[in-house]
């Protein structure tokens, strides 16, 4: 076929228009939309091929359901222009009955949920015809040419033809780092037959090397071993079958992913890794382009720019990557034919989308592994308690890797009572956490100091009139960043310097008061009080982009740093071999939320941070600083009691009703008018209890209430909680009590969010 060339909008097409086609357009409309189709562009068009079509008197980005079909076209509208390449397209079609699927079970539109799932510039209607296709680059390939040709042995030619005929077809760019004149060796092997040209999508190397050398085990453990032995079956026969891979910190789960990956490739297929955090994306790219070639990985997250997104995308779409590694968006990477996907740190809270289409990586992850029939593995050393409670009743295989490879044991647990400790140094350092830390950085090893908490102090009051310095958009204190001399909202992104007065009552900065601590107050003090260490931070500050996070990584891993102080960025899936302490300021900080998963949060918090420590050439020991050491969850933790935690957890859960005990459903009305949102919320909530006791009277609709953060970006919030013991009861309810309650007041928005996981 020649290749086709889009045509403008504006010229048009022939006026016989004997096709048709439905249409999900980016826009909030609930329903496909049928259009009719030029002859002309009625072969280009197939399922989730990419349109511009007319909808209220302006061009719409769509996405087509099917091909077009013949049928009365007569008082339809035409479609404008076809944006997709027939042998480009942005996604494969076998991938519509997954995004069906998922666009109904978190109730969004289709075309939206499709337009949100694309990389930006493919996914809306302005410039997306100009969203480009894949860069080429030139490939060269072996092929048996005639022997009288044959170049002499010996030399680079012949080298290069070898490296060809064993190792598969080379990029030029990467043959030219290998021989100073590949460009003429390549050539002159083609005009005598031995090698052929070519081109395919470019995929590049956004990374370079790993992190840190991390080889290729000789033989894996026999944990390991028998956890492979479970999955490549299914991977091989391309079954869906569901996997919690549960092993403590340092047992080797990556690498049951990397020979998992590689049995993928073996049976034809690609594979799906996911990530919560871009941190952990680096160290997997690395290690993956490191051991299967830079060629055959592509990486999706939020760190590119959005030209790397989509090129990486389209060489996922139409080149040679097969093995794509990312955060929570590359659930929906255009991969044909996957034969694995894994969830790494499933349990995090990173994979849930909060914003557009609020969907939840892991689920989606098990959803196309079911559609596209390939096995999906979940990996954790602390499994989310609904995942758990899954592989209880037998919906997930349970693969266990109970101890850490090179035969490294888990970290020594210590609990300091702070209601009995006495005077903390600085606000927050124990007599024992101190002494620990001087002996370990003595001793020429790393120690980590963690309190999940950014900034400097978390409010600045002003002791002249008690009150705290507020953002004026949210009802939150605003966080002091002492560096930066600036005041910061975490919800809305708000920013001040420091006022030189209160702005509450007038009294000058001297009365003003850090109230609390953050990352940055204790490494500043501890930098303080040990002038000689060098003292590093890691948090979403000093961690702005995939840059600057990795040469901290590479920082600690090189040992140019003597302690780390940091948030939750550093709890997970970090492979730091000197680290012997971990010390938790404030073990109970996350039991304090009102949210009925605060005690999993504590849990996997310490459990994951206490798992750095220790991982290679010596014993690690943590020190937790706890004014609750009984509680179930800490208690847990210090234990390494997995078992026991969740047993006593899913006890509190199904007495309070609570997942995996019951379906949840938050919907949220925010507006600028406080008295028309409440009033909106009671008008539904009224319409929404009445479909309740119709359709599911056992289902509870708690609320509306205010939110806990009840006025954020300028926006009042209203908080309605949907409780069901069936997702597809509280779908059914609110579609009855929607379709009851008509459209909302002018300036009041509805956001439905099924399977909440933040209720603020």
């Amino acid at each position: 076929m020649a290749k086709w060339v889009p045509k403008a909008p504006s010229e048009g097409h022939t006026s016989v228009m004997p096709y048709l086609v439905d249409i999900a357009v980016a826009a909030p409309v609930w329903r496909p939309l049928t259009y009719a189709v030029a002859e002309d562009l009625a072969p280009l068009v197939g399922p989730l091929t990419r349109v511009l079509a007319p909808l209220r008197g302006r061009a719409c980005l769509g996405f087509a359901l099917g091909p077009a079909v013949t049928g009365d076209a007569a008082g339809l509208k035409p479609i404008q222009d076809v944006l997709d390449e027939p042998d480009r397209p942005v996604w494969p079609a076998g991938l519509l009955p997954f995004f069906q699927r998922a666009a109904a079970y978190y109730q969004a539109p289709l075309g939206q949920a499709l337009a949100w799932a694309l990389p930006a510039g493919l996914g809306e209607a302005k410039g997306a015809s100009r969203g480009g296709g894949p860069e080429l680059v030139a490939v060269a390939a072996w092929r048996p040419g005639p022997e009288d040709q044959a170049p002499k042995p010996g030399g680079q030619a012949a080298e290069l033809l070898a490296l060809l005929r064993e190792q598969g077809p080379q990029p030029l760019p990467v043959l030219r780092q290998r021989f100073a004149r590949a460009t003429a060796l390549v050539r002159s092997l083609e005009a005598a037959g031995w090698v052929s040209l070519g081109h395919r999508a470019l995929v590049r190397d956004l990374l370079g090397r790993p992190l840190w050398p991390e080889p290729e085990p000789e033989v894996l453990t026999p944990d390991q071993v028998a956890a492979l032995a479970a999955i490549t079956p299914a991977v091989d026969e391309k079954r869906f079958q569901s996997f919690l891979l549960h092993g403590v910190t340092g047992s080797g789960k990556t690498e049951v992913y990397l020979a998992a990956c590689r049995a993928a490739l073996a049976a034809g297929r690609g594979a799906i890794i996911l990530t919560p955090e871009i941190g952990l994306c680096l160290r997997l790219e690395g290690l993956l382009r490191d051991r299967l070639g830079p060629e055959r990985v592509a990486v999706l997250h939020s760190g590119l720019t959005p030209a790397q997104r989509r090129e990486q995308w389209w060489a996922i779409a139409n080149g040679p990557a097969r093995v794509v590694v990312g955060a929570r968006s590359a659930v929906f990477a255009p991969l044909a034919d996957p034969g694995l996907i894994c969830v790494d740190e499933e349990q995090d809270e990173a994979y849930k989308q909060e914003d557009r289409l609020r969907y939840h990586g892991r689920d989606l992850a098990l959803l196309r592994g079911r559609e596209q029939g390939c096995p999906v593995v979940l990996g954790s050393a602390t499994p989310a308690v609904v995942t758990w409670q899954r592989a209880q009743r037998g919906e997930l295989t349970r693969i266990s890797l109970p101890r850490r490879v090179r035969e490294a044991a888990l970290p020594v647990m210590e609990v300091v009572d702070l209601r009995s400790a006495g005077k903390l140094e600085a606000g927050f350092l124990g007599r024992r956490l101190k002494q620990g830390l001087i002996d370990t950085v003595a001793a020429g090893h790393q120690a980590i100091v963690f309190l999940n908490r950014r900034g400097f102090a978390p409010a600045l009051i002003c002791t002249a009139c008690g009150k705290s310095l507020g953002c004026p958009a949210c009802a939150l204190s605003l966080t002091l960043h002492q560096k930066r001399q600036r005041l910061v909202c975490h919800t809305c992104g708000h920013q001040r310097p420091i006022p030189p007065q209160c702005p509450n009552c007038g009294a000058a900065a001297e009365a003003f008061k850090p109230l609390g601590l953050g990352t940055e107050a204790v490494a500043d003090r501890l930098q303080e009080m040990f002038p000689e260490w060098r003292v590093g931070r890691l948090d979403r500050d000093t961690a702005e982009t995939p840059t600057q996070l990795r040469r901290i990584l590479k920082a600690v891993v090189n040992h140019e740093l003597d302690l780390l102080v940091g948030t939750q960025m550093l709890t997970k899936g970090h492979h730091f071999p000197l680290i012997r302490l971990v010390g938790v300021l404030l073990a109970d900080q996350a039991l304090t939320l009102p949210d009925y998963r605060a005690a999993e949060r504590a849990f996997v918090l310490l459990t994951q941070v206490a798992g750095r420590a220790g991982r290679e050439g010596g014993p690690g020991r943590v020190i937790v600083q706890s004014y609750d050491p009984g509680h179930h969850a800490v208690a847990a933790a210090l234990a390494h009691d997995a078992e026991g935690f969740y047993a006593k957890e899913l006890e509190y859960r199904q007495e309070l009703g609570y997942p995996p005990f019951a379906r949840l459903m938050a919907l949220r009305l925010e507006g600028s008018d406080e008295a028309r949102v409440r009033r909106a919320a009671e008008d539904l909530a009224q319409r929404l209890e009445a479909a309740r006791r119709r359709i599911d009277p056992r289902a509870q609709l708690l609320g509306p209430a205010p939110a806990a953060v009840a006025r954020a970006a300028g926006r009042w919030r209203y908080l309605m909680l949907l409780k069901s013991a069936s997702a597809a009861a509280a779908a059914h309810i609110l579609r009855l009590g929607l379709h009851q309650a008509g459209d909302l007041p002018a300036g009041v928005r509805l956001i439905v969010d099924v399977d909440p996981l933040n209720l603020s």
